[in-house]
């Protein structure tokens, strides 16, 4: 019954998105934006939601990631974040890990319970995908400007969209205290642990911030950082002039 209803809404996601793409010819929408626009009528814009949204990325940046090139964004500037970040290496480092691991504990927990061994493997094997993808969703979701509008993401794990004109200032962010240091519960970090922060926007109200399975909060500042940071400050810095003007 379980797998008969799992087939039932996969059938009627497909055909939604087969629907909604040959009535909408526009390239800027790519296959996860549509299958929100088609799931969140039936769906509503929820945890259910989100959270099947945050398992389709894992596999589709994971696997069709490495198929395809990143969407070109149309009448938008973008800044990319990955080049000078230690998520590849991070990523290599622990695919690695989880790998000799998986190996490694299928066989001691084997002895004990097949069945206990492959569900292990199998997480271990959704482990690597979800490390994949990240880096994979890094690279295709870049920082972006549209219209008055600001996007910051971190893959698909975060996000948040806001106003230029939500901005009261810029400036060079201080350097983490490390992965065990409290952070502020009104700050969004854009960036992993490991990597130096390069500057903290500050806004003028709150903002919410998204991240994966649907979690909300409302954040004050933004911590992140980008391959072209002199360069985006001062295209941030200009649009608050311009439109302050």
């Amino acid at each position: 019954m379980e797998v008969s209803i799992v087939i039932v809404v996969v059938y009627s996601v497909i055909k939604s998105i087969i629907r909604y793409k040959r009535n909408n010819k526009s390239k800027e929408n790519d296959f996860l934006e549509i299958t929100r626009i088609t799931l969140e009528p039936k769906l509503g814009n929820g945890f259910v939601l989100e959270a099947i949204l945050t398992e389709l990325s894992v596999f589709y940046y994971s696997i069709v990631g490495w198929f395809r090139k990143p969407t070109v964004i149309e009448n938008g500037k973008v800044y990319s974040y990955h080049k000078t970040s230690q998520i590849k290496t991070i990523v290599i480092v622990f695919s690695i890990l989880i790998i000799l691991e998986g190996i490694l504990f299928h066989f001691l927990i084997q002895l004990w319970s097949e069945v206990a061994a492959w569900i292990f493997t199998i997480i271990n094997i959704y482990a690597l995908l979800y490390m994949i993808g990240l880096y994979n969703s890094v690279r295709f979701l870049p920082h972006n400007f549209y219209g008055d509008k600001l996007i910051i993401r971190f893959g698909y794990q975060s996000s948040i969209e806001l106003d230029i004109t939500n901005i009261e200032s810029i400036k060079t962010a201080r350097e983490q205290g490390g992965i065990w240091e409290n952070k502020s519960k009104e700050t969004y970090y854009a960036l992993l642990n490991m990597d130096t922060p390069q500057y903290e926007i500050f806004l003028k109200e709150p903002v919410l911030m998204i991240s994966s399975y649907g979690r909300k909060k409302y954040v004050k500042t933004i911590v992140f950082r980008t391959d072209e940071p002199k360069k985006m400050v001062e295209e941030i810095n200009f649009n608050i002039n311009s439109l302050s003007g």
